[in-house]
């Protein structure tokens, strides 16, 4: 089913809460963009609909723990958020942790990245695969879904890894303890892949699939602009991977972050990230200003 945002607006799932109070600071990430009005009007019954099928989800596995285990342990309900880079795929994830925990303050909500499950910037290196970072074949996904495995069997503290966009790497020996959640969310680009030579997906960990969609040329332009910010902030740091760029004139930085956008980051997503995009349960639609205007419900 499809719902413009005004459709979307009038369904039973429309919610009253005030999110005045919400740090839209930290939520929102480099270039991109959200408004209140925004968060009222199409994510708040977002967080009603997810917030259901949560609750469907624990009284399943409440009911079938007891008739098996005698036990009212419920495994968490993961959602996942993929779709290309520079997107917002990172703002969308913050804000579904803040709003569903605000909604649910009897919850446990917590959020995970893939990029720590990048392999380490040296292991890249050594493998050749610095200029295929983001592919799937670039990923420790062994580990990640190990690490998924013992937060589904609700194992305390599992010790997931981190990443460094200053660095451009994985943080060494800085992870973040997933301790039993309620609700986890997962964020990546490739989370959604299918392979017939892998026994085990990422997605079969996944409870629900959200993808944030726009078109090329939009998130190009986003990219690039993202590049430029960047190049007044984050790049001047001396530990940046991308220290190098920082005093180049604009034009050639455009040049470079070009270069990447239609050699590295294009590709996979044509190759390997837009087709998982019908495999999503429920697909964000993003219109030129970052403003959804559709969602579409491949299953509910």
């Amino acid at each position: 089913m499809k719902f413009t945002k005004e459709e979307w607006q009038n369904t039973n799932f429309k919610l009253d809460m005030d999110t005045s109070h919400l740090n839209l600071e930290e939520i929102i990430s480099l270039n991109d963009n959200l408004t209140n009005s925004e968060i009222n009007e199409l994510y708040l019954p977002l967080i009603n609909f997810l917030t259901n099928k949560v609750k469907f989800h624990k009284d399943y596995s409440s009911n079938i723990n007891n008739k098996l285990h005698n036990k009212n342990n419920t495994p968490p309900f993961i959602i996942g958020i993929s779709g290309g880079v520079s997107v917002g795929k990172s703002t969308v994830s913050r804000l579904l942790l803040n709003l569903l925990q605000e909604y649910n303050t009897d919850w446990k909500v917590d959020l995970i990245t893939t990029d720590g499950y990048i392999m380490p910037k040296q292991e890249l290196i050594d493998k050749d695969l610095l200029s295929k970072k983001g592919f799937p074949e670039s990923y420790d996904t062994k580990t990640l879904i190990s690490h998924l495995k013992q937060i589904k069997n609700n194992e305390p503290n599992i010790p997931t890894y981190t990443y460094s966009h200053i660095t451009y790497d994985r943080l060494k020996d800085q992870y973040h303890n997933i301790n039993c959640p309620d609700i986890l969310i997962i964020e990546g680009v490739n989370i959604f892949q299918v392979s017939p030579h892998e026994e085990e997906l990422v997605s079969d960990y996944i409870d629900y699939k959200i993808y944030l969609h726009t078109t090329i040329e939009n998130m190009k332009k986003w990219y690039l602009n993202r590049f430029l910010l960047l190049q007044e902030e984050a790049f001047q740091k001396p530990d940046s991977h991308f220290y190098k760029y920082r005093d180049i004139p604009k034009d050639e930085a455009l040049k470079i972050a070009t270069d990447l956008w239609d050699n590295i980051n294009e590709v996979n997503l044509i190759k390997n990230i837009l087709p998982t995009k019908n495999r999503a349960d429920l697909v964000l639609y993003k219109n030129h200003d970052h403003v959804i205007e559709k969602l579409k419900f491949n299953k509910f």
